[in-house]
């Protein structure tokens, strides 16, 4: 049986690194495919969180860069780090899991049937494994860094990952 292929957006990259736990896609999937869309949006301006971490990733080998061009017919609704991102995953039907934020790249990976979470759920993976103990303290960092998680989201992974507080 292939493998799976674990194709990662730029926002989740950016967030895991602002809250430092970049490191958790290396433990928890080995190896990561980032489209070169992707790593020119994390990479830009060079100061942004991620941009340090996915340089070191690439030169270490864990995380690869595919040479994909953005399907901007398909998906005109999205950026070019989306939209290169779902073309890449559609070439791997039944064996890819897509790493995005955004809402309505979210639907597209759904409506083709490719396997999607975000950045929240990577965090959820990590805990459930066993890598960390506490969601809460990642999205505390995310918060105090000034990434953007809806109430909404917080609120749901909090109540899977068994830390939503008690009324």
């Amino acid at each position: 049986m292939a493998e799976r292929l674990v194709v990662a957006d730029a926002s989740p990259l950016i967030g895991l690194a602002a809250a430092g736990a970049f490191d958790l896609l290396r433990r928890l999937f080995d190896q990561v495919t980032v489209t070169a869309a992707v790593r020119d949006e994390v990479l830009a301006g060079g100061g942004r969180p991620g941009a340090r971490e996915l340089t070191e990733a690439i030169e270490r080998g864990w995380i690869e860069v595919a040479a994909v061009r953005p399907d901007r017919d398909r998906f005109t609704d999205l950026g070019a780090g989306e939209a290169s991102t779902l073309a890449l995953a559609i070439n791997h039907p039944g064996r890819c899991l897509v790493l995005m934020d955004e809402t309505s790249g979210r639907a597209h990976a759904r409506a083709h049937g490719i396997a999607v979470t975000g950045l929240a759920g990577v965090l959820l993976i990590a805990k459930r494994a066993g890598f960390i103990s506490s969601v809460r303290l990642y999205l505390e960092r995310l918060q105090a860094s000034n990434f953007r998680l809806s109430e909404e989201v917080i609120r749901t992974i909090l109540e899977q990952a068994g830390e939503a507080p008690t009324t």
